[in-house]
């Protein structure tokens, strides 16, 4: 029989005074989104503005230095591949604190991104069953977290060799699973990963929502995160 595991599990007792109450939660992880957008922005218009002015004056003294200093020409060179890979890593940066796919095309389209690249990558199957869902932004950003963390999680622990995505309707709230087909796990292995799984499921609580997770040796796992319509609007 599957061992049923509620994410809050601790080693000790959790001390009522600290928990904090969902409204809290709420404000929190809006407080984050807001510093996330905010950090998102900076760093492409602040950051990517310094190190373009940088490649910028490089590529102008650049003919110059050719024809004094073939060898200071060559730390130029390797000075703007430098600055190439800061650039990159700026936009690695960027897109993981605001999925640009998220904003733009929207959950599904961005969950079916991430199942198709993480197949792709890992070569575990992925079977998606999307449905359009009306949810505010920061209920999308905690589901679209939630799945790419749970991937993530089947690719480094699993040895799964397929997985499902669900996202549904289900009455007046919005369910998200995502399940593999690998070798599980008990309570005292969940501390492999239990730092992701509490990621998880402070962001769906931050929501209004709840998130279970199903698991035993050798019978896969199951994440099912459930959020209610009228309270997920509320927030």
């Amino acid at each position: 029989m599957a061992t049923e595991i509620r994410v809050a599990l601790s080693h000790g007792p959790p001390d009522p005074v600290s928990l904090p109450l969902p409204g809290c939660l709420n404000c929190q992880e809006q407080v984050r989104l807001q510093e996330r957008e905010h950090l998102a922005r900076e760093l492409h218009d602040a950051l990517g503005s310094l190190l373009m002015s940088a490649k910028l004056d490089i590529a102008c003294i650049q003919p110059e230095v050719n024809r004094i200093s073939p060898a200071a020409s060559e730390h130029l060179r390797h000075l703007t591949d430098i600055l190439n890979q800061a650039m990159a890593l700026k936009r690695r940066i960027i897109d993981g604190l605001d999925p640009p796919l998220l904003s733009k095309h929207g959950l599904v389209k961005s969950v079916a991104n991430l199942a198709r690249d993480f197949s792709s990558a890992s070569g575990i199957g992925v079977t998606t069953t999307l449905s359009d869902v009306a949810l505010p932004a920061g209920a999308q950003l905690a589901v679209y977290r939630l799945v790419e963390e749970a991937l993530t999680n089947i690719g480094k622990y699993a040895n799964a060799s397929r997985c499902s995505i669900t996202l549904r309707k289900a009455g007046d709230a919005v369910q998200v699973e995502v399940e593999d087909d690998g070798v599980g796990f008990t309570v005292k292995e969940q501390d492999n990963f239990g730092h992701g799984l509490m990621g998880m499921k402070q962001r769906i609580e931050a929501c209004a929502g709840e998130l279970l997770v199903e698991s035993a040796p050798g019978r896969g796992t199951r994440l099912q995160a459930c959020l209610p319509l009228n309270r997920v609007a509320a927030h």
